[in-house]
């Protein structure tokens, strides 16, 4: 049962953008939408939507319809694969073409064209479904391989490649290992992999793996080393050990745990493990270390640092997701019994550490929907960038607007970030989460050592109280752990569909290039072959020209010794 309404229309918008997101796992930035209607809700909506990066207006068919009147009109005369309606009617799901993704997916399921063509995909009031079609549920299904299905129709760029490295047979009969939080889009990445001819295996964390999705990916023959997958061992170490030991050819790594373990306790590893393609911040950093001290004895490609990856998932895709799901768990939409002291975002004081991509797509969607953002970053130039981007800048801890703050969000992926000397300073019902994330970003083993104690409130919230000097205390997301992809479904699908198009490149690129031991960025012209096919599949842009070649150092347009004043001599 959906939580009422409320009268405010910035929360009724903000509560509508968030069930979209969670029906559907889909990106707002660069997505055409629509707002229908007029007045105070239609006008936050497309605040939030625009502050949030969407293509509002324009003549293209739009993706996603927000109905901001009473929820009663015909879906039917929807042009548009999705519809959010306000009143009481929550989601509604429409298509009204039967070449759409959604339409292409409903028909493989066994949807009559019939069906497809009344137009209505699915219709929901207050959670149940009405009408004479089942209501079409998308992430939030309790079906895995519907998830992993529906996340296959959202991501053109992967199966384009993936295609092409089918046909290639640059793959087939290599094994990959893949180290990614294991949810429905990695299962669908795991499957396209595995249909170039390539055997793949899997492996994940327990913090970070989708039971449900585990089985359903062990069910389709892919090896799943985590918890739900057939013959998954008990701990994560013996995991990690054991997708090591089943010797992949290749690995896409998340944090570098994998090649880091490869190069420690599971040297036998390096015997055939021909590269790596490292996705994370976290994960570049120890490599880079690794490769100036002369230990990293595979090519491992940068594709964390590809525009492709960071400018996208980091600020876009890891903005919207972490942002919403805190929103979630200070508002829950569908779960109205349970409060925080403070329910919503606007108004709210939000202090995001670090302005890096991750930091700055926080600070980004947070402002959107109403937060006012305050950023602490040691680096004085993305600090000034902070201060450019109109957010308040704060130098330290001990720096007084650190007193007003509500939500505390980690945005660096570096251990401790949040301090002992913070959480002592954070004043009582203050909210902290991680964004992205490592181990012990958060330091609770600290607290926890030093007095405070913990008392879990529901399944991704957690009350620490401080010592009975202090008598607070502060609210924790997701244990410490990144709060969209451990409280929510992870970063959206159009965004993973960029990040699992990138990795797949750099696949190609280790198996041709014949890359010597060490730290590699991604082929720049690879690079702009995944921009040009996600511009022309999910924007409709064909007119791309993919540059072959750098052309000119520097990319002069002429010759250094071309200049305004070259001196010429009289005749």
């Amino acid at each position: 049962m959906s939580a009422p309404l409320s009268d405010n229309p910035r929360i009724r918008a903000q509560r509508l953008i968030r069930l979209a997101a969670a029906r559907t796992n889909l990106l707002f930035a660069g997505t055409r939408i629509e707002v229908r209607g007029h007045g105070d809700v239609a006008e936050a909506l497309r605040g939030v939507l625009s502050g949030f990066g969407a293509r509002l207006g324009g003549t293209d068919r739009a993706r996603l319809v927000f109905l901001a009147d009473d929820g009663t009109a015909d879906p039917r005369a929807l042009a548009a694969e999705f519809a959010v309606a306000a009143g009481e009617t929550v989601t509604l799901l429409v298509s009204d073409d039967p070449n759409t993704r959604i339409s292409r997916a409903l028909t493989a399921r066994g949807w009559t064209g019939s069906e497809l063509r009344a137009g209505v995909v699915g219709f929901a009031r207050e959670g149940r479904a009405i009408g004479a079609i089942e209501m079409f549920v998308t992430p939030g299904a309790d079906n895995a391989d519907d998830r992993i299905d529906w996340a296959w129709t959202a991501m053109p760029a992967t199966h384009a490649l993936a295609d092409d490295l089918s046909g290639s047979g640059l793959l087939r009969g290599r094994r990959v290992g893949v180290s990614l939080v294991l949810e429905p889009k990695t299962a669908a990445l795991a499957l396209a992999l595995r249909d170039t001819g390539a055997e793949v295996a899997v492996f994940s964390a327990v913090s970070e793996t989708d039971p449900a999705v585990a089985e359903a990916l062990s069910a389709r023959g892919v090896r799943v080393f985590a918890p739900g997958g057939a013959g998954s061992a008990e701990t994560d170490a013996d995991n990690a050990a054991g997708i090591l030991d089943w010797h992949p050819d290749l690995l896409i790594d998340d944090g570098s745990h994998l090649v880091r373990l490869a190069h420690t306790e599971r040297r036998g590893t390096l015997e055939t493990l021909r590269g790596a393609a490292e996705e994370t911040t976290s994960g570049v950093r120890p490599l880079v270390e690794m490769a100036a001290e002369g230990e990293l004895r595979i090519p491992v490609i940068a594709v964390n640092d590809a525009r492709t990856k960071g400018l996208f998932d980091n600020l876009h895709g890891t903005g919207q997701s972490c942002v919403l799901a805190i929103a979630d768990l200070l508002d829950p939409v569908e779960n109205p019994g349970r409060t925080l002291p403070r329910r919503d975002v606007i108004g709210a004081v939000w202090l995001v550490i670090g302005y890096g991509p991750v930091g700055q797509g926080v600070a980004r969607h947070a402002a959107a929907l109403g937060a006012r953002v305050l950023v602490l970053e040691r680096d004085p130039v993305r600090a000034l960038a902070a201060a450019h981007d109109g957010y308040g800048v704060v130098s330290s801890i001990a720096d007084p607007e650190v007193d007003t703050v509500d939500v505390v969000v980690s945005a660096t992926g570096v251990w401790h970030t949040v301090g002992l000397d913070l959480l002592n300073r954070v004043r009582e019902d203050t909210v902290i989460a991680v964004a992205g994330g490592i181990d012990d970003e958060i330091a609770l083993d600290d607290a926890h050592a030093t007095g405070w104690t913990v008392r879990r409130v529901e399944s991704d919230l957690s009350a620490w109280s401080a010592p009975a000097t202090q008598a607070k205390i502060v609210y924790v997301l997701a244990d410490g752990g990144g709060v969209n992809y451990t409280a929510a479904e992870g970063n959206p699908i159009e965004v993973m569909d960029l990040s699992f198009a990138t990795q797949l490149v750099a696949l190609r690129q280790l198996c041709r290039d014949g890359l010597e031991p060490g730290l590699h960025p991604i082929d720049t012209a690879a690079e702009a072959e995944v921009a040009a096919l996600v511009l022309e599949q999910r924007m409709g842009r064909t007119a791309v020209d993919i540059p072959t070649e750098l052309g000119r150092a520097g990319g002069a347009a002429q010759h250094w010794s071309t200049h305004r004043y070259r001196f010429e001599p009289s005749a």
